[in-house]
């Protein structure tokens, strides 16, 4: 056989290489990453609310919500790095990389409808940040709920729905949205329901009503580990309601024991709970507690974006009333800087 040129053969290595980085991924598994770990196979079904894996001729099923995300075999490279991106709150920057993606190019009917959610959801986001068109986002959102019903993120985009009424002040038809997502036989959804009808009552100032719910929310997750994440959401904003019910020093209590027992390395959680803690305190009057617990979100969570971007915001309308109007600027100014997509940038 004839040899190839070394210049040749460093072409073809090249050209190889840069399919293998630019083009499609190479690997033939699937990936699914859990809230408690990666699972590595073939997909063989997807439903609204499943997701069927085999692992050497084993089948297994997914529920969609233990599900964060989902790498394909041979889908785009580019898809993943949108993926990343927009899992940081990166939304631009997403749609910018999944521009450049050759969709007419996808034959998998699974990597199409990923590039389609990611389009809606980034859409979506920034559109509810004031970024961009919201009759836009409402379309895209329209036409994933027409075409995809066997996606499992059909569950996402029906909150998305929700959010961009809330966004509006719609919350009539933002509740009308959650409540589809109570009825999928799973307790997390349920949960899921219930927490977020009760935000747009508490959004409206209905406490009682938005309290209800969430005690809804908390029955629903019982002790489904799954449904835990839920659980706690349910426990806090049911701690700020009860206090702008005038039962400040008991809702910031339950807070301050969520607090307590949290796992250190869990900031997610602790940027919520402080964050509750803040608005237990501005209910009750007490400035400098509320001041330092959204500080303290401030200074230690910037791995959780949305509630960095709720305490900045705090702050900025709590300085002035401490005295303080230069640094009310300042945390106004770093919210518009680091967050700008964020509803709270815009509030």
């Amino acid at each position: 056989m004839r040899r190839l040129p070394i210049l040749a053969m460093l072409l073809t290595v090249a050209t190889v290489l840069a399919l293998a980085t630019d083009g499609f991924a190479q690997n033939g598994n699937d990936r699914i990453q859990r809230r408690n770990g990666t699972d590595i196979g073939k997909i063989t079904k997807i439903t609204a609310l499943t997701v069927t894996l085999s692992k050497r001729g084993v089948e297994s099923t997914i529920p969609s919500e233990e599900i964060r995300s989902i790498r394909f075999a041979g889908e785009p490279t580019k898809l993943n790095s949108a993926r990343l991106s927009a899992q940081k709150g990166q939304y631009q920057q997403a749609l910018e990389t999944l521009k450049k993606i050759a969709a007419d190019k996808i034959d998998r009917k699974a990597i199409a409808q990923e590039l389609d959610f990611l389009k809606t959801y980034c859409t979506a986001k920034l559109a509810m940040g004031g970024q961009g068109p919201l009759d836009q986002a409402n379309s895209l959102v329209a036409r994933f709920l027409a075409n995809s019903r066997k996606s499992f993120h059909l569950t996402e985009v029906i909150e998305l729905a929700g959010d961009l009424s809330a966004a509006t002040g719609d919350y009539e038809t933002a509740r009308k949205n959650y409540a589809k997502l109570a009825r999928a036989p799973s307790a997390f959804y349920k949960a899921r329901s219930a927490v977020l009808i009760g935000g747009t009552f508490q959004a409206e100032g209905k406490h009682a009503e938005a309290i209800a719910e969430f005690d809804k929310g908390l029955q629903a997750a019982g002790d489904h580990a799954v449904a835990s994440p839920q659980r706690t959401e349910a426990t806090l904003l049911r701690a700020t309601s009860q206090a702008a019910t005038g039962e400040a020093e008991q809702s910031a209590a339950a807070v301050k024991s969520i607090i307590a027992k949290a796992d250190a390395e869990d900031e997610p959680l602790l940027a919520q709970a402080y964050n509750a803690l803040g608005e237990c305190y501005l209910h009750a009057d007490k400035k400098k507690p509320a001041r330092d617990a959204f500080l303290h979100v401030d200074i230690l969570f910037a791995s959780a974006p949305n509630e960095r971007a709720k305490a900045l915001y705090q702050l900025s309308q709590l300085w002035p009333t401490l005295g303080h109007p230069q640094r009310a600027a300042d945390a106004q100014q770093r919210l518009k800087d680091d967050y700008p997509s964020s509803p709270w940038a815009n509030h």
